[in-house]
């Protein structure tokens, strides 16, 4: 078996993931295909618009041959801790070959040397960076230049600083190179692997092309009719959103979430700076927000300062919102082995891949949810909590049409899905 893994969150699954999917088979030559994917929350602290479950079969249906869980104290967290989580569950299966993660440069020669020199900290390069902030640069432009001196005076790579610095302001580069790093610091012996993305940019929302980006899709999905952007996304995501509406579940949105966010705010006022990232006074601003603000992206807006981005501000209201505590997210943060892995979807390839993980390692392979009461482990309560409290969260809204449907908190009644 030739298992790659990939780090995904198919929100939802389009052209450009299967285009990705289908060039990492190919140039890892892999047999079998893994995906760890984000639960009901992404990496910028929005949620997805349709749960796991569904997004799982979207991905199987369309190739992949195993879903399993990202734990949402993770998948929800900057790059460094999203990329952490990702690559350590993966290792923690013992049997996983290589990763192929898509990325603006294309290059993995440079994405590998950026990566070393970070984890490797030669003096040279810590002398430059220290030299660079007592000038009063930026971090991440201090960072750029001692690490275009360190390339260039050793003749690692041949690049311009101009470009080295849009290479580390690029989302998707920020998030290969943290994948390598988690790589190197694990020790482990999966192989990375990048393809240059050729669809739109995360942000972008034009959909006139057949690979665009899912920020796209899911704009137009909120604004236009689903027929009017098939041609952006396989058939069979096509037919899955089409029986999710005619079904009467919402797609969600991260305003659908306000009327729940401000409430807890407003709950937990003396207690914001037990969640992680609300700090140095952000607490006060997001409380006395609330009361200026009729939505989520007033309140975000009104947050915003060059201190804080919105990206930062997405994430920190989503930690609130889900209780995710910095205590937890630093006893977590850096686990080396992951002590669980949440089937989502499989297919006949995904039971041979679930047979392979049985008999190298140790994890416990979590297919029903009545088996976690037996497992004693504080840090796998940590971890399986917060998926727990996602999951019924995010239910609030996707069933909130459909409540009657619900007779149990989900986790605990879904089955991963068996494609055949």
């Amino acid at each position: 078996m030739n298992l790659l893994g990939l780090i995904v969150e198919y929100n939802p699954f389009h052209n450009g993931h299967l285009y990705h999917l289908n060039e990492s088979k190919k140039i890892t030559n892999a047999t079998h295909t893994i995906a760890v994917m984000s639960g009901n929350f992404m990496q910028r602290g929005t949620p997805a618009l349709l749960d796991k479950f569904t997004r799982a079969e979207m991905a199987v249906r369309n190739g992949v041959d195993l879903v399993v869980e990202l734990p949402t104290l993770y998948a929800c967290q900057s790059a460094e801790i999203f990329a952490h989580g990702g690559i350590s569950l993966l290792n923690s299966l013992n049997c996983v070959n290589s990763i192929c993660f898509g990325s603006e440069i294309g290059d993995i020669d440079i994405l590998y040397l950026i990566s070393k020199i970070l984890i490797d900290e030669p003096i040279d390069f810590k002398i430059k960076l220290k030299d660079y902030l007592d000038k009063g640069l930026p971090f991440p432009k201090a960072r750029a230049s001692a690490l275009f001196y360190y390339i260039t005076e050793n003749k690692l790579y041949d690049t311009s600083e101009e470009d080295l610095l849009n290479m580390l302001n690029s989302p998707n580069n920020i998030l290969g190179i943290e994948y390598i790093k988690s790589i190197l610091k694990l020790n482990s012996k999966i192989k990375p692997y990048t393809i240059n993305r050729i669809n739109s940019g995360y942000n972008s929302l034009n959909v006139n092309d057949s690979i665009c980006s899912a920020s796209a899709i899911r704009n137009a999905l909120k604004n236009n009719s689903l027929d009017t952007i098939n041609y952006t996304m396989p058939k069979d995501t096509y037919d899955i959103i089409n029986r999710v509406i005619e079904s009467g579940f919402n797609l969600v949105y991260n305003e659908d979430f306000y009327q729940i966010l401000s409430s807890i705010i407003i709950r937990d006022k003396d207690n914001l700076t037990d969640y992680f990232e609300v700090n140095e006074g952000i607490e006060n601003k997001i409380y006395n927000s609330i009361f200026k603000c009729h939505n989520i992206e007033t309140l975000q807006n009104e947050i915003k300062s060059k201190r804080y981005t919105m990206t930062k501000i997405s994430r920190t209201l989503n930690n609130i919102m889900l209780g995710i505590k910095g205590s937890d997210i630093l006893k977590t943060k850096d686990l080396t082995n992951i002590p669980y892995v949440r089937v989502l979807a499989f297919n006949e390839k995904g039971c041979e891949i679930l047979k392979e993980i049985k008999k190298n390692s140790e994890i416990e392979v979590i297919t029903k949810f009545s088996k976690i009461k037996y497992i004693n482990s504080n840090i796998f309560n940590t971890l399986i909590n917060y998926d727990i409290k996602a999951t019924n969260m995010y239910n609030l809204i996707y069933y909130k049409d459909n409540f009657d449907m619900l007779k149990a908190p989900l986790d605990y009644i879904t089955s991963p899905k068996y494609i055949k």
